[in-house]
């Protein structure tokens, strides 16, 4: 199904004349973006090969074959037959030469450095027998009258039109079509030729498909017999490439069949070449996203599974940007463009580019360090700047942060590479650190139970960290005695840490509770003096300030 949708899309693109470069354009005969030979610069003399071209190709496609016959030099037994001479001269230059009128001289004394002497060569074309025949303009003096300076075709070149065209558009066929398939119908293609280029699709297919049902079966048994299965995954993952591989190079074949003119078969030749290309960067791209499967897989079971989540699919995404980018330049160099310029200039305008990327650059260079730094892996719960929340991916220019909230943060690596990230991911087990404060009411005999006590419990946890638990009296507050509890529990998981932490405080609330003391809650002594006393008399005013009666 691809295939047929990579083809249709290709054959459609010839058939629109999208917006190809100058070189594809004339090899189709399309219109030029450019200025037209017609159009061309005034310092174009109608007197030289190119303004005598452009003429008989104007008169020629009006069908005015009497005045293109003008522009041959034709003997005179052959004068009447010069306008079929002339019309045939023009099927010829459609079908077998891809003229550029524009590499034609504009001089009235032609190209003088070519090293032919009173006359231009237009082109070549190869007859069946191999040998190559030139298509040559050539200049007639001025008569003593002074009339005008004329570029015609040469006696020679006239002498080959009738060989040439004799073995035009497939001579095996035309005493066996009828004259209605013989016409030259879009792109002078024949058609018949067009015909043949209809049916030529599902045959392509069919081989395509026959070819790689083949050489999948052959391959399959051979795989069969190994003891991986990345063969097996090889070989389900190139099914596509193949089959498109396989109907580019089929194409080939059934193009020298049709005998096509030189512009419709160079571009398809283009076009085939194309394909193939295609069909090879798109094999190499699911062979990189295979290994980049299989080296996640691996470092799963090797467990280093995290890891891999997050340099894996950042390596992969770097090797498919840059295969895209070199398939794009091979690709825009078969259609015509030119590659090397546009490189040059890329060269020449470096500075622009780099001053305009350095962001971009900088962000990939932060991917990079904290790849390499593994700082934070894909899942991770991190605290990055004011940002935290857990890792979703990290790509070559961001990372992105899936906060409380449940939105989304994205932050360049340019940047995060600079910000103090706290990891939450790499700790090995949880921290509960809690202040309790208790009344000064209790004694010291309830607070040495009461810490015992607490100790005990922690210890008892069958998650707790023995080797440091730490219970201790750390301080007088203006209303409490204030014990600190630090301990650590052995998990990783936020979850199960909530529910422990739970668990303990309840115990520390039973504790305090069992052993007569209670929970100490900002309170503020106020004493009065009595009135003809000296013996103050304490009363509890929470939260009033003191004062002298």
């Amino acid at each position: 199904m691809r295939v047929r949708i990579i083809i249709s899309a290709a054959l459609g693109f010839l058939a629109a004349g999208l917006s190809l470069p100058q070189q594809a354009r004339a090899q189709l005969g399309l219109p030029s973006r450019t200025p037209s030979a017609d159009s061309a610069p005034s310092s174009v003399s109608p007197a030289s090969p190119r303004g005598a071209l452009q003429s008989f190709l104007r008169l020629a496609e009006a069908r005015d074959w009497v005045g293109a016959a003008q522009y041959l030099s034709i003997p005179t037994a052959e004068r009447a037959r010069a306008a079929t001479l002339a019309r045939r001269l023009k099927t010829i230059l459609d079908q077998r030469l891809a003229i550029d009128v524009r590499a034609v001289s504009g001089a009235v004394a032609g190209d003088t450095t070519d090293g032919d002497v009173g006359g231009d060569r237009i082109g070549v074309i190869t007859s069946v027998n191999g040998r190559e025949d030139p298509v040559r303009m050539v200049r007639l003096s001025a008569p003593s009258s002074g009339g005008p300076v004329r570029w015609v075709f040469s006696q020679a070149t006239v002498g080959f039109i009738d060989g040439w065209f004799d073995n035009l558009g497939a001579p095996w066929l035309r005493e066996r079509l009828p004259q209605t398939l013989m016409r030259v119908g879009p792109f002078n293609v024949y058609y018949w030729q067009w015909i043949g280029l209809g049916l030529a699709i599902p045959v392509v297919l069919l081989v395509a498909w026959g070819l790689g049902a083949v050489l999948r079966n052959l391959l399959g048994r051979i795989a069969r017999h190994t003891v991986t299965d990345w063969d097996d995954l090889l070989l389900e993952h190139l099914r596509g490439p193949f089959r498109l591989l396989a109907a580019s190079l089929a194409i080939g074949p059934s193009l020298s069949l049709l005998e096509l003119n030189t512009r419709v078969d160079g571009f398809l030749t283009s076009l085939t070449r194309g394909l193939v290309l295609i069909s090879i960067f798109w094999g190499l791209l699911r062979i990189i996203r295979l290994a980049q499967d299989r080296v996640a897989n691996a470092a799963w079971a090797t467990g280093q599974g995290m890891q891999a989540r997050t340099l894996v699919p950042l390596f992969g995404n770097f090797l498919r940007v840059t295969l895209a980018i070199i398939a794009m330049l091979v690709a825009l160099a078969q259609f015509g463009y030119p590659v090397g310029t546009l490189l040059a200039g890329l060269g020449i305008g470096g500075i622009a580019v780099a001053l305009a990327a350095q962001k971009t650059v900088e962000h990939l260079f932060g991917s990079v360090s904290l790849a390499a730094d593994n700082a934070f892996r894909v899942g991770d719960w991190v605290r990055a700047g004011a940002s935290e929340g857990a890792v979703e991916r990290i790509g070559l220019r961001s990372t992105s942060i899936r906060t409380v909230d449940r939105t989304v943060v994205r932050i360049p690596n340019g940047r995060l590479a600079d910000e103090r990230i706290e990891t939450f991911g790499e700790r090995d087990r949880i921290v509960l650190s809690t202040d309790i404060d208790l009344t000064y009411t209790t004694t010291p005999e309830q607070l040495d139970r009461i810490r015992d006590a607490l100790e005990a419990a922690l210890r008892a946890h069958p998650m707790v960290f023995a080797d440091i638990v730490r219970v201790h009296v750390v301080g007088f507050t203006d209303s409490a005695i204030r014990i600190n509890v630090v301990s650590w529990f052995l998990t990783t998981d936020w979850q199960e840490f909530l529910r422990i932490r739970h668990d303990m405080l309840i115990t520390f609330m039973r504790i305090i509770r069992d052993n007569g003391s209670s929970f100490a809650f900002p309170t503020r002594t106020v004493y009065h003096v009595q009135a003809g006393g000296t013996t103050p008399v304490p009363s509890l005013d929470a939260g009033a300030p003191a004062t002298d009666a």
